[in-house]
């Protein structure tokens, strides 16, 4: 039994099209895979830039904690310390209300931006 020439040609261009489906399943998959890449790159690179921002806060509280000015000011306000000629005085302020919270970390409360 031979095959005709018109069942040649379906077969051709039935595996034609399951080559050309699986080329474009594999292109359709690879660029899927490039976004989400491209994504968590983004991602990283935020990441990067926030704690980059956080460690340039933090290398500034380090540089003023160990400044002289920092250790008079606690001086002052912990230990009640006063120049020659100046006059101590206690501000008192409202107390904070139960439904107000601390936010952010410690360092960040302690040293305000």
């Amino acid at each position: 039994m031979a095959m005709s020439n018109a069942s040649r040609s379906r077969l051709i261009f039935a595996a034609a099209m399951i080559v050309a489906a699986y080329f474009i399943y594999t292109a359709a998959e690879g660029a899927l895979r490039a976004h989400s890449v491209s994504q968590n790159r983004n991602q990283a690179e935020e990441r990067v830039a926030q704690l980059e921002a956080k460690k340039s806060y933090l290398e500034a509280v380090k540089e003023y904690v160990g400044s002289d000015s920092y250790v008079e000011q606690e001086a002052r306000r912990r230990l009640g310390y006063t120049r020659d000629g100046e006059v101590p005085f206690v501000v008192i302020g409202p107390a904070p209300s139960e439904d107000q919270q601390a936010s952010g970390e410690w360092w960040e409360r302690l040293f305000p931006r």
